[in-house]
């Protein structure tokens, strides 16, 4: 088995070699790396009998969408592509062309003879597979397949000398008759059934001679790799068809299949064509040798790469004069902040995408002056994807639940105590972090200030209790008691004394204070369910597709 180079994914590629790739911050490389070991082994392992050192293996990367499956396949490609003959193909951008066989053999001939030292055609006798060519060609089209014109197949496709045939003369073709040639030939050839399975004998021998000559070229190893992205995007029929063309057409010993899928979404698809009591996990299981379940990232790294991170820049939100809470000073910890809740929630890797794309349109489109707090709205969308229902009942007022059990009779359950009767217990104690800037120590007596941090941190259990559920589930204004008016000036003086207090004792409550007091401080406390309503509406149409 050859030995591996190590995979480096910590800094972005060279923006003038190949596809550019930021760096990654998932740790992703080290599963590459896992993955290559096990392939390159079941591919082609000289430690086997002659008979079995080349197999031909299947793997289903399988990761929700949106979970960065594309840049995973496409790194891990461009990294491979030092060593091993590498295909890569998005399906869900080739499967306009209605054939996948075409769709994998274009791209195998056109990027694999980039790679080879030798010459990659298909005999002429084998044409009668290709029949999705010839009408396209009648009809003046001009797609591409993996970026091939269909106009030029006849000489990328097919040699003009057929190795294993008695009349050479009778197979050439001329490039100026290829389409009604062509199209004659398809016509006749798909209604023969024994000819089509002779070409695809012949596709298969073909694929085995390069197997064997890849295996000779020094500066490449077995197995080849073929990369299939994207396929649960594709239109149900095509997926289907890609599967049984993988099984059935490229079962070529010595080539090594990744195809990636979100495999419950691609279930989903294969149901629609067989119906909802076909067992699709089943039928999976016939075309793949195992099946490979990318981690679930961690949110705030994954957030991080994902997301617009400008607008939580101090700059940014200084230039339009609004204010956001909880105050950080990096986007990447507003961004950790988001995240906090988010896996709170159990949010999927695609929704946390979708909620924070809508948090950051939210906050581009405040009006100057304006302000908001970023991690109720998080808490509001979280629940308004998991549970639409529960969304409108709090949102009206009209939150009400009865818990009963062996031990308690009947009981009304407050909005905090049945949130978090929804939470994971290990994410109750998660911390949400924040800052006091100079401006707040300044408020305080100078001995008290003095032992004022910078930083500090309230789990979400506490910020729903006692931030969360005042805002959307009060009948009045939050903290109505501490505002600061004309007619009662004093009591932000009395959130400031407790402050005060807290500060001087070391008290655990000390964070919660300094929220309470910015609430107040500067009139978080007046932004009402309603405005937050408005918010979460005017912004949930955003739905995040994936990447274009």
């Amino acid at each position: 088995m050859k030995e591996f180079r190590g995979f480096n994914w910590d800094k972005p590629t060279n923006r003038n070699v190949n596809e550019y790739f930021p760096a990654d911050k998932l740790d992703r490389a080290r599963y590459a790396m896992f993955l290559s070991k096990l392939l390159v082994q079941e591919g082609f392992d000289k430690s086997r009998t002659e008979a079995e050192q080349k197999r031909n293996y299947v793997l289903n990367l399988n990761a929700e969408w949106g979970a960065g499956k594309t840049y995973f396949l496409k790194r891990w490609s461009q990294d491979l592509a030092v060593d091993y003959p590498i295909v890569y193909i998005d399906a869900w951008q080739q499967d306009y062309s209605d054939d996948p066989f075409l769709t994998v053999i274009a791209a195998i001939i056109e990027q694999l003879g980039k790679q080879a030292s030798f010459t990659i055609k298909i005999p002429n006798k084998a044409a009668s597979i290709f029949k999705a060519v010839a009408p396209a060609i009648a009809q003046g089209l001009t797609k591409k397949i993996s970026g091939i014109d269909l106009a030029e197949l006849n000489t990328l496709l097919f040699s003009e000398e057929d190795e294993e045939s008695e009349d050479k003369d009778s197979v050439k073709q001329n490039s100026s008759e290829f389409s009604p040639a062509i199209k004659a030939l398809a016509q006749n050839l798909i209604k023969d059934h024994e000819a089509k399975n002779k070409s695809i004998e012949v596709i298969k021998s073909k694929l085995a001679d390069w197997v064997s000559k890849f295996e000779k070229q020094e500066d490449k190893s077995l197995p080849i790799f073929i990369f299939i992205d994207e396929l649960d995007r594709c239109r149900p029929s095509y997926a289907v068809e890609m599967l049984e063309t993988i099984k059935h057409i490229f079962d070529v010993k010595g080539i090594v299949f990744v195809v990636a899928t979100d495999t419950e979404q691609l279930q989903h698809t294969i149901k629609s064509i067989y119906g909802e009591g076909f067992d699709a996990k089943i039928y999976l299981g016939r075309f793949f040798n195992s099946r490979y379940s990318l981690k679930r990232p961690v949110l705030k790294d994954f957030l991080s790469v994902h997301s617009d991170t400008t607008k939580f820049e101090s700059a940014y939100l200084k230039s339009r004069k609004i204010e956001i809470l909880p105050r950080t000073k990096t986007p990447e910890t507003a961004l950790a902040n988001i995240s906090v809740v988010l896996d709170a929630f159990q949010v999927s890797p695609r929704t946390a995408i979708q909620i924070t794309e809508r948090i950051t349109a939210i906050i581009a489109n405040l009006p100057s002056s304006k302000k908001v707090d970023v991690l109720v709205l998080a808490v509001l969308f979280c629940i308004y994807e998991k549970d639409h229902s529960l969304y409108e009942e709090i949102i009206s007022g009209r939150f009400k639940k009865i818990f009963t059990d062996d031990i308690n009779p009947s009981r009304e359950l407050g909005l905090h105590e049945f949130l978090i009767k929804e939470i994971w217990k290990e994410d109750l104690s998660a911390e949400i972090k924040f800052f006091i800037n100079d401006f707040y120590h300044e408020c305080l007596p100078q001995e008290i200030s003095l032992k004022t941090q910078e930083s500090y941190s309230i789990s979400v259990s506490k910020f729903l209790g006692e931030i969360f559920c005042n805002i959307v589930f009060s009948q009045t204004n939050p903290y109505e008691d501490f505002i600061s008016n004309n007619d009662n000036p004093i009591k932000l003086e009395n959130i400031k004394d407790d402050l005060t207090i807290h500060i001087r004792d070391g008290s655990e409550q000390v964070s919660l204070s300094w929220l309470r007091y910015i609430y107040i401080k500067d009139e978080y406390n007046k932004i009402t369910k309603e405005q937050y309503r408005d918010f979460i509406e005017l912004s949930s149409p955003l739905d995040y597709m994936g990447d274009s």
